[in-house]
């Protein structure tokens, strides 16, 4: 059989194209060491344009806003202890352009193995918030059931970002952030983008006789948008954002190439 081939004499050869945009190394990473109000702002740059009303509706003592100029969000902020339920939100179907949600995210089995978190007995009290669940399916039952009201008060192509943590319940690995995903998909969410928070420095030490899983040291917010699916995440432009200077968080380390060739 006799091959033939083209002679390219690299006159008909295309100019490579440049790339488009500015060469930075200025990203916002998907894992990173540092703290909620070193994170939040980039979530924020990413994913929710300047002027947009938000809802946090688990908002405490503010500490995820400590690092966002109030002016460059409508913040509408409440919390249970002011009687506000984030399953019964007091605002119409629609009008929200991201709603954010942090409750406690875990229970609290006694001793010290929950120090330092907020615990969902300390706040909702279980059996008592809508809830006729315990320990670990009733902070399920809170996060399933502030979706809904969320998806009922955000516009279409709205944004949802959830902070949550997985945990250890009765010996159990409990992986809460792909439960959250996976109910949520079901709802009319689709999952944007999931940042892993590691906690900066050694959690405290702990008194145990035998370690049977990994000690928790990060955590996780999780970015949906309201959505039928059939649309694509384009991205948001912000009036100045070629101006902007965010937070600075260090990327998580990682792992060292060997030198061996292979």
């Amino acid at each position: 059989m006799r091959l033939l081939f083209d002679i390219d004499d690299g006159e008909s050869k295309r100019k490579r194209k440049s790339p488009d945009g500015i060469a930075t190394n200025d990203l916002v990473f998907s894992a990173c060491v540092g703290t909620n109000d070193n994170l939040f702002p980039q979530i924020l740059h990413l994913f929710v344009p300047r002027g947009s009303t938000v809802a946090d509706v688990t908002y405490g003592r503010g500490v995820f806003w400590k690092s966002v100029p109030r002016s460059h969000y409508r913040l509408l902020a409440t919390d249970l202890e002011q009687g506000v339920d984030a399953r019964a939100l007091p605002y119409g179907d629609g009008e929200i352009d991201c709603v954010v949600f942090d409750p406690p995210y875990m229970h609290t089995p006694g001793g010290s193995a929950h120090v330092g978190h907020q615990n969902y007995e300390g706040y909702y009290r279980n059996n008592i918030a809508q809830s006729d669940k315990k320990y670990h399916e009733a902070v399920l039952d809170l996060y399933f059931g502030a979706a809904v009201e969320a998806r009922r008060v955000l516009r279409h192509e709205g944004i949802y970002i959830v902070k949550c943590m997985d945990e250890v319940c009765a010996n159990q690995q409990r992986l809460t952030h792909v439960e959250i995903i996976n109910d949520l998909a079901a709802k009319g969410f689709v999952a944007e983008d999931i940042f892993v928070l590691v906690r900066n420095g050694r959690p405290g030490v702990s008194r145990v006789v035998r370690q049977v899983h990994a000690r928790k040291n990060h955590s996780y917010f999780i970015v949906f948008r309201k959505s039928s699916g059939k649309s694509r995440w384009k991205g948001v432009k912000h009036p100045d954002s070629e101006n902007v200077t965010l937070p600075q968080v260090s990327p998580s380390p990682s792992p060292r190439r060997s030198r061996r060739s292979s």
